[in-house]
Formats: structure tokens, sequence, C-alpha cells
């Protein structure tokens, strides 16, 4: 067989070979998202293999999410075509990462994204960060901490994709599990902080309090100026660290 691929197929698992072949196209590049891809018949004259390894190669894409397949037209690279493979690590992640390792990974990555959100942001997505944020204040004013958090992370993951930048995106999606436990753990630790009220109808009510804190987002938006934000987050983040092994279980 004459191999025009950069691989060297062997008698076993050949629809994997032809797989991984794929993949790296599409993670380089060189397939970008939205074109049309060989079909099994042309990836079945390209390898000199049968029609059903070729479809199988493309049905293991496909579950990874890296391949579209449309049936009647082909199969096209998607908008994001690592979105779906990524997730696949989250749970992994979940349970092997310890909590304080990922306050400190969110101290440098939204330190980094907010940097590009900050010089890239429109007044539409101002416009967006703040109807969220005003969401999360209803939901503080009722006391109500899942719906809070049910806001809290669309409205980080928002200031992420203000970047503009496919792969904190993506990093983003990939770490979206743990960074939510984070965001839950961190706002149950600080309703056990003196400082803090768990009254809603106090002013320094904790989930109050936390919003108010979250206005340095829009600000540091408004006026270019990750450091804005930063001014907030390394705080918040350093009390939490500080605090959180106390006790067995957290509580301050």
């Amino acid at each position: 067989m004459k191999d025009e691929s950069p691989y060297k197929l062997k008698r076993i698992s050949l629809s994997s070979q032809v797989a991984e072949y794929m993949k790296d196209k599409i993670i380089s590049h060189e397939w970008k998202p939205g074109e049309k891809i060989p079909s099994e018949n042309d990836l079945a004259k390209q390898f000199g293999i049968s029609r059903l390894s070729a479809r199988t190669a493309l049905q293991r894409l496909a579950a990874l999410g890296l391949v579209e397949i449309r049936v009647g037209d082909g199969t096209y690279i998607p908008e994001f075509p690592l979105n779906t493979f990524i997730e696949e690590g989250s749970e992994l992640l979940l349970t092997i990462q310890m909590k304080d390792e990922i306050s400190e990974f969110r101290d440098f990555f939204e330190r980094s994204y907010m940097i590009l959100a900050c010089q890239r942001c429109t007044k539409e997505d101002i416009e967006k960060a703040r109807l969220i944020l005003d969401k999360m204040k209803q939901a503080a004013n009722k006391g109500s901490f899942d719906e809070y958090i049910q806001y809290d992370i669309p409205f980080h993951r928002s200031l992420c994709e203000f970047s503009k930048n496919q792969y904190f995106i993506l990093v983003f999606r990939l770490m979206e599990k743990a960074i939510t436990e984070h965001l839950k753990d961190n706002t149950i630790a600080f309703s056990k902080l003196p400082s803090f009220s768990l009254n809603k109808e106090d002013d320094n009510f904790y989930l109050k309090q936390l919003v108010i804190g979250h206005q340095n987002y829009i600000v540091a938006l408004e006026k270019h100026d990750a450091s804005i934000a930063m001014q907030y987050l390394h705080p918040y983040l350093d009390i939490y660290k500080t605090n959180r092994h106390k006790t067995e279980n957290n509580n301050f």
C-alpha cells in the first residue's frame, strides 16, 4: 500500500490509527472548524482499509465530539471541536485536584483572561455581565444560596469569553466543574467568617457582600483595567486559603 499519510499503519487496530491521524489534523487546525473532511470512501482509499474501518474511525471521533456526521451530507469539524473531548476529563479533575491547587490555578488563570477581557470587551459584553450580576443580587436579597451559585458560574464564564481567546474558553470548559465546586466551597466558607452575617436582612449578609465584591469585575471591564478585579480576587482567595484548614469540616 502506498501510504501518503505520515502514519505507518499496522495490521491491528487500523481504525484507531486512522482516528489518531484525523485527530492530529483537527488539533493542529490543519482541518479547520466548519470544514468538510474526507468521506468513508476517501479514507478507505487513502489508507487501503475497508469502509467499515473508516466508518469506525469516524464514529470514534464523533463520540468525542471532534467531528459532526451529517447524514446525507458528510462529516464536518464543529465550531469548537475539542469541547466534548476536553469535558471528558472534568470528573477526573474534580476527584484529584486539591482545593488549594484549584484556588492557585484560578488566581493565575482569572488574572490572565481578565487582562484580555478588559482589552477586548464590548459594551454588549459589559451589559451581559451586569445583567448576570443583577440576578446574583436578586438571589442574594432572597438569601438563596443555590440561585446565587446558579448565576455565579455563568458570570465568571462570561468574563472568560470576553477574552475572545478560544484556548482560554476551552480551558474554562475543562475546569468548569472544578471551578463550580470551588465557588460553592468558597461561598459556604465565607458565610462562616465572623465579619459576615447569615441573616439576609443584614447589610453584611454574606451573599450581599460577595455581590458587592463582584462589582469590581464590572468596573474593571468599564475602565479596561484588570488590576481592579484582582484587588478583590487576591484577598478573597487568600482568606479562603488561610482559613479553610482550621477544622476538618472547613468550619471557620
